[in-house]
C-alpha cells in the first residue's frame, strides 16, 4: 500500500500542468453541480412561496360607512378564493406608511390621503394568472372598490428570471462536466503513455493488475478530494461574505446541510475514479 501511495504522489510531480488543469476543472464542476441543485430547489421554493403568499390589495372609496365595509368584508370571506381578508383603515394605512418610509405626511398635509383597503390572501389554487385576472375583474365591479393591485406580474418575472438562470447554469455545468471528464481521461492516457515501459516491466516481474492501476486511480481521487475541499472553502466564504442564513439553505435543499457538504466532497472523487476506471479498462497483464 505504501508503494501505491508513493507512486500516486509521484504522478502529481510528473504531470504538474495536468494536475492543476484537472483540479481547476473538477473544482468548477463541483461548484456548478451544487449551484445547479440549489437553483432547482430555489426555483421550486420560490414558486411554492408565490402560490402560498399571493395577495391582492383592494382599495376602498373614501367616505364609505362602516356597515357597507362590514358587508363587503363578509362577502369577501365567503368567496372560495379567499384564505383571509384583512381590513386596513385609513389610520392604519398611515401608521404603516410612517413605519415603512419614516416620513410623516401630516407635517405637510392636514388630511390623510391614503385610502382604506383590504389585503386579500388567496387560496393556493387561485394563484395562477387566469384565476387572478377573473378575481380582479370581479372585484373591480364592486361599487365601493376603486382599484385592485396584485404583485403577481412582478413575482412571475422573478420566477421567469430564475428559470432562465437555472437553464444557463445547467448548460454551463454540463459543459464543465464534459471538460472535467475529458481532462481526467486525457491525464490517465498521458500517464499511461509516459509510464509505458515501466508498466511493461511491472508486468514482466509479475505485478498484480491492481498494483498497476491503483496509483493512477488514487491520484485522480486525491485531485477530486482536493477539488471538493476548495469548493467547500469557496462556498463557506461566499455564505459568510453575503451573510446567507444557514437555515435558509437547509430549507432550500430539504435536508441537513451536512449532507450537502458530504456530497460536495464525493462528487470530485466519484467523477475522477469513474473516468479513470473507464480509461484503464484496456490495461491487462498481457505483455
Amino acid at each position: 500500500m505504501r508503494f501505491i501511495l508513493k507512486e500516486s504522489f509521484k504522478l502529481i510531480v510528473r504531470s504538474k500542468l495536468n494536475f492543476f488543469l484537472n483540479l481547476i476543472s473538477l473544482t468548477l464542476c463541483v461548484l456548478l453541480i451544487i449551484l445547479s441543485f440549489y437553483l432547482i430547489r430555489a426555483s421550486k421554493f420560490l414558486q411554492e412561496y408565490v402560490q402560498q403568499n399571493i395577495t391582492l390589495s383592494v382599495f376602498i372609496k373614501d367616505n364609505v360607512n362602516q356597515e357597507t365595509i362590514n358587508k363587503f368584508s363578509e362577502k369577501l370571506s365567503q368567496q372560495p378564493y379567499t384564505a383571509k381578508a384583512e381590513f386596513i383603515s385609513k389610520e392604519k394605512a398611515a401608521e404603516i406608511f410612517l413605519k415603512e418610509t419614516g416620513e410623516d405626511f401630516k407635517k405637510i398635509l392636514d388630511y390623510n390621503p391614503l385610502p382604506a383597503s383590504f389585503t386579500l390572501y388567496l387560496n393556493s389554487g387561485y394563484s395562477v394568472k387566469d384565476s387572478l385576472d377573473k378575481i380582479i375583474s370581479s372585484l373591480k365591479q364592486e361599487d365601493i372598490v376603486t382599484e385592485v393591485v396584485s404583485k403577481m406580474e412582478f413575482l412571475q418575472k422573478v420566477i421567469s428570471l430564475s428559470e432562465k438562470m437555472k437553464n444557463y447554469i445547467f448548460i454551463f455545468t454540463g459543459f464543465m462536466l464534459l471538460v472535467s471528464v475529458y481532462l481526467v481521461f486525457s491525464t490517465v492516457k498521458l500517464i499511461m503513455n509516459s509510464k509505458y515501459e515501466e508498466l511493461e516491466t511491472m508486468k514482466l516481474v509479475g505485478a498484480k493488475l491492481s498494483t498497476i492501476k491503483l496509483p493512477i486511480v488514487i491520484n485522480i481521487i486525491f485531485i477530486g478530494i482536493l477539488a471538493g475541499t476548495i469548493s467547500f472553502l469557496i462556498l463557506i466564504s461566499a455564505i459568510n461574505f453575503f451573510k446567507v442564513d444557514w437555515a435558509l439553505l437547509t430549507n432550500l435543499t430539504g435536508f441537513d446541510l451536512r449532507i450537502m457538504i458530504l456530497i460536495m466532497f464525493l462528487i470530485g472523487p466519484f467523477i475522477g475514479s469513474f473516468v479513470s476506471l473507464i480509461a484503464l479498462r484496456k490495461i491487462s497483464l498481457k505483455v
